[in-house]
């Protein structure tokens, strides 16, 4: 399992599900940790690491917030020339005390449940009106 360390902006995206894929620039740092040299025909290939599932922290200490989050694959783009982590489902979380962030789904539910509401006030309002009554 491979651990990384993130901002709290990029880790509270992650944990809301705003961010899908997790980039990193295409540095030496990354090239060393995430290229694996092998020999196929005579020729020296490089193939990217895979990991099932990643660490993510934001900040240090024993209480840091963390979770392990599974990683659908490793890639490389060459359009934006950075490594990119596929994040599927969060598998473990710890020591996380962020205000949960609503998603557009949760917004748009409590705006329907909202227009519920007046509309059923509506209904008992003309239900107790003297006209519907006569």
């Amino acid at each position: 399992m491979y651990k990384l360390s993130i901002n709290k902006d990029l880790f509270e995206n992650i944990l809301s599900k705003k961010t899908l894929i997790l980039k990193k620039q295409s540095t030496n740092y990354w090239k060393k940790e995430l290229l694996e040299p092998t020999l196929k025909d005579d020729k020296l290939i490089y193939e990217i690491k895979q990991f099932k599932k990643i660490i993510l922290t934001n900040g240090l200490g024993e209480d840091k917030p963390q979770i392990v989050i599974e990683c659908l694959k490793v890639d490389y783009s060459l359009k934006n020339r950075c490594f990119e982590f596929h994040l599927g489902k969060i598998l473990e979380q710890k020591n996380i005390n962020i205000n949960p962030v609503m998603d557009e789904k949760d917004i748009l539910i409590q705006q329907l449940l909202k227009e519920k509401e007046e509309l059923q006030n509506v209904l008992k309002e003309i239900k107790n009106s003297r006209t519907f009554n006569s």
